[in-house]
């Protein structure tokens, strides 16, 4: 019995931890569609891969033909800081 209640708590913090991002991510998106931006991207990353995912975000504006192309900047963290919520302007 103490093991399947052990179980369900972690079942259910599990997915509240899950939850927080994409909660997160869309009451980020929410507010700039409330500002009228547009042709954006939201992407969840784990701190572990951020350099690589600012790099790759940098590398992408820079290829592109659009001129509001920026590379992408951390504007949330989540999941107890081991993710971060990277926008991007296409």
């Amino acid at each position: 019995m103490n093991k399947l209640m052990l179980f369900i708590c972690l079942a259910l913090f599990s997915l509240s931890a899950a939850a927080s991002c994409t909660d997160l991510k869309a009451r980020i998106d929410k507010q700039l569609k409330a500002k009228g931006v547009k042709s954006y991207s939201l992407d969840i990353v784990l701190v572990e891969n951020l350099d690589a995912a600012l790099a790759a975000s940098a590398k992408a504006a820079k290829e592109s033909a659009s001129p509001t192309a920026k590379p992408g900047k951390v504007v949330g963290t989540c999941e107890g800081g081991t993710k971060r919520i990277i926008y991007r302007r296409h």
